[in-house]
């Protein structure tokens, strides 16, 4: 970054000064945190580094220059390379593939793999070692992480999603990933896994491509999937769903009515039916091309325009993007919102696809400018993240929740508010420059 010094003459001394107003001396220990910031393992390193940047004097719009740029890259290694974790007691062999052309100097797309089988029991005891992580559907150009799931760290449970936000972390970390191109596969309970993940946790997902799948598998009890599910939610993610007409756990035409449902919510969704494929990827010569066209035609948008998101706590599972659900229940402004949970197993039977024990809550939001206009459910208060890249922060913003103006005035550029979510993020396309936190009148 270019940077201009200005020289004062104050009470007959000389200083030396950046553009930004900070001293060289600044300057140099801004620097030196913003390292720190880049090479942290973790978000609580990162938190520690962040600490040190607000301390730094670092202006506004220096550090949101900085952190849209980015560390840099050195060579790492390429190839099949083990990434150990613990889910608990039980050790995961997770793998990231790097492509041997891997150029530090562009940003990767990345894919992550779930593989199937994941109800079993890890291995011990004389079992037989853990199947290899292979990829099933191999390409070219892109990093391919693959996490290890068993029966405690399924693709539905709280040990696996941490499991999966920290090999994504560790993998941003050290390789030049593209945040706009962050996709998650998975094959049988791994396509599973994806519906899993698209409804509860789908901030990072430019696409979910559930393979050979079933969403019933899920809304199963005896599964334990964590929490309650919501298709509504799957409007976040684009879909590309493929089953095979012939496959004996999960043909087609028993997905098929679920599909039809899911339709309903407006969720972006192709449904790829193989006739004549089993339970297998024998489909994948014809899929190919079909998919990474897919791939080509959506990218994540880092602050859509719309949102809507849904559920029954907050303490994980309430947040999408710029929006954050911090407190349930009912208010006298609450509307009524669709909830899109019935579908046809037979063309004379209706029935609910998942079942719910608890009270939820809703937010669908829409940003236009500096506006925002929210209709809620269920919702006492939440928060929107406000990003400089699509709100003017020197211009007043309007929020209107149900019909009732409940905000209009500038939203202030707070370093400490930028840090703070670049630490947890780690995403150099998702900047928020300000919070505002408003309950629901």
């Amino acid at each position: 970054m270019r940077q201009v010094t200005l020289i004062a003459v104050l009470v007959g001394s000389v200083s030396v000064m950046s553009a930004g107003g900070q001293a060289p001396g600044s300057r140099q220990s801004l620097d030196t945190a913003m390292q720190a910031f880049w090479n942290a393992k973790g978000e609580g390193d990162r938190v520690d580094a962040g600490r040190k940047i607000v301390a730094s004097g670092a202006t506004f719009d220096d550090l949101l220059e900085r952190l849209k740029t980015g560390g840099s890259y050195g060579r790492q290694a390429t190839g099949r390379i083990e990434l150990p974790s613990r889910a608990g007691s039980v050790a995961l062999d997770n793998v990231v593939e790097i492509p041997a052309t891997y150029d530090p100097t562009r940003a990767w797309p990345l894919r992550v793999s779930l593989h199937g089988g994941v109800g079993r029991q890890p291995p011990g005891g004389g079992d037989p070692p853990a199947r290899p992580l292979n990829n099933r559907i191999a390409s070219e150009g892109e990093i391919v992480l693959h996490p290890r799931g068993w029966s405690d760290s399924a693709w539905w449970t709280p040990n696996q999603l941490e499991n999966l936000t920290t090999l994504i972390d560790r993998v941003k970390r050290d390789y030049n990933v593209d945040e706009s191109r962050v996709y998650v596969t998975g094959i049988s309970d791994g396509g599973t896994g994806v519906y899993y993940l698209a409804m509860r946790y789908a901030t990072p997902w430019a696409g979910c491509i559930p393979l050979n799948g079933h969403p019933s598998v899920i809304a199963n009890p005896d599964t334990g999937a964590d929490g309650q599910l919501y298709a509504g939610n799957l409007v976040n993610c684009p879909l590309r769903i493929v089953n095979g007409g012939r496959d004996p756990l999960y043909p087609a035409a028993s997905v098929a009515p679920i599909i039809e449902m899911f339709k309903r919510t407006g969720a972006t969704l192709q449904f790829q039916v193989y006739p004549d494929a089993g339970h297998d990827v024998s489909w994948w010569p014809q899929e190919r091309a079909r998919l990474e066209a897919f791939l080509a035609s959506h990218h994540r948008i880092a602050h859509p325009e719309k949102i809507s998101w849904e559920t029954e706590r907050t303490d994980r599972y309430n947040r999408f993007r710029w929006l954050m659900i911090d407190r349930l229940g009912k208010r006298g402004s609450d509307v009524a919102l669709d909830d899109v949970n019935t579908f046809s197993p037979t063309p004379i039977m209706e029935r609910a696809l998942f079942e719910r024990e608890k009270s939820s809550g809703r937010v669908d939001a829409v940003r236009r400018g500096n506006t925002f206009d929210v209709r809620t459910r269920g919702v006492q208060a939440f928060t929107l993240l406000i990003s400089p890249d699509v709100i003017e922060m020197e211009q007043p913003v309007r929020v209107i929740v149900n019909g009732k103006p409940v905000h209009d005035a500038v939203v202030k550029k707070d370093v400490a508010t930028l840090v703070r979510w670049a630490a947890r993020d780690q995403d150099r396309t998702m900047l928020y420059g300000g919070e505002l936190h408003i309950s629901v009148p």
